[in-house]
């Protein structure tokens, strides 16, 4: 598998390393601090970001005024203060809901804030390192509005076209084979794209990315689903139906035929007659959301 380095791979080192030199400018005793800023703020989409960085910043001043409180009411107790801290840290960050990746970076700087403030002397430490994280987050913002923000619809495009084509083959190994396909992967490419097409629903700060894009894309992406429910349902039928001749052709129309050494055992059915009547029902279901999808997405 080659390595291949993401624009958002990219952008995270280059914030990341904007940070480290901006701590050394302003003489910060400890630059990695910026560093931690930036790393928490960098997501997928402009919006995403504004939000982790707000998160990243308030946890980050809990953290350093928990610090300073604790460095006061546990003197001599790093232990214990570390130990009871953070399980306050992670309950607050919880409540308010953040990702657990800006919890355990909030958690390092109440740890970190924890150990170095007896160690200067200076109580205001915490602040000092509150200030840092963000300055960091602040360029981490800036580096990600700035240099080519995330559009992603082309390859979310691109991925409900492979997701369709896909299917297909699982389609004429259940129908036109008589074996029940492994479905697994299918299940984790379309929570992919489900996660993608989130993203760009969920962005309001990229001018470049028109609504009737994400509008038409989220349409695309409902006849997929309807697709995969479909073929989940046929898969589910522990019988042998038979397809309907209309669904037959149509199977056919798109270059999947029944295998000719088991053909007339396939197309026959060994099944109750209710079984042939809901397997027709999704099987419809599947060909004819796979036409609307072929007609939309070319759109």
């Amino acid at each position: 598998m080659p390595l291949l380095i993401g624009m958002r791979t990219f952008k995270t080192a280059l914030a990341c390393g904007l940070a480290v030199t901006t701590g050394y400018v302003i003489n910060s005793p400890y630059p990695p601090f910026l560093a931690i800023g930036a790393l928490g703020c960098m997501e997928s989409s402009i919006t995403a970001s504004l939000r982790s960085a707000r998160d990243m910043i308030f946890g980050n001043l809990v953290g350093a005024i928990l610090a300073m409180i604790f460095t006061v009411t546990f003197t001599g107790h790093y232990s214990i203060a570390c130990f009871v801290g953070v399980i306050l840290m992670i309950t607050m960050c919880n409540l308010l809901h953040m990702k657990p990746g800006i919890t355990s970076l909030a958690c390092v700087v109440f740890c970190c804030c924890l150990k170095d403030i007896p160690a200067t002397g200076n109580l205001v430490y915490g602040l000092l390192r509150f200030r840092d994280t963000v300055i960091g987050t602040g360029i981490a913002l800036a580096v990600n509005m700035l240099i080519r923000p995330y559009s992603g619809a082309k390859q979310t495009q691109n991925a409900i076209i492979r997701a369709q084509k896909e299917m297909l083959p699982l389609l004429e190994e259940r129908v036109l084979r008589g074996r029940i396909p492994d479905l697994r992967e299918l299940r984790a490419n379309i929570n992919r794209l489900d996660h993608a097409v989130n993203i760009l629903l969920d962005e309001r700060m990229n001018k470049s990315l028109k609504k009737s894009e994400v509008a038409h894309l989220r349409g695309c992406q409902q006849l997929l689903w309807k697709m995969r429910d479909s073929l989940i349902s046929i898969c589910s039928i522990d019988t042998t139906p038979s397809p309907s001749s209309e669904n037959l052709a149509r199977m056919q129309a798109f270059g999947l035929t029944p295998d000719n050494t088991k053909r007339e055992n396939i197309l026959a059915g060994v099944c109750d007659e209710r079984d042939t009547v809901v397997f027709n029902y999704y099987l419809n279901i599947f060909l004819d959301s796979n036409e609307y999808l072929s007609q939309l997405i070319d759109l």
